[in-house]
């Protein structure tokens, strides 16, 4: 979880916290930041994020996008 708290902080959302529930939905982040998102996960896995796993759903807790992450690289 550490990692996707890193994330955040990298693109200046320091903001929100795991604690956080439905990011998206209530707008918490926008698109924007989804793909700044996406730009540094890739950059810390050194490969391309597929765009199946880009979806709203994916980012909207930390909980979520750990396991995007985990199904998309690990």
């Amino acid at each position: 979880m550490q990692i996707v708290k890193q994330f955040f902080i990298n693109i200046e959302r320091t903001d929100i916290d795991e604690s956080m529930q439905n990011l998206v939905s209530e707008d918490i982040i926008d698109s924007i930041d989804i793909m700044a998102l996406v730009a540094e996960i890739e950059k810390y896995y050194k490969k391309p994020l597929k765009a199946e796993f880009i979806t709203p759903e994916n980012f909207e807790s930390f909980e979520a996008i750990k396991n995007m992450i985990e199904q998309a690289f690990i």
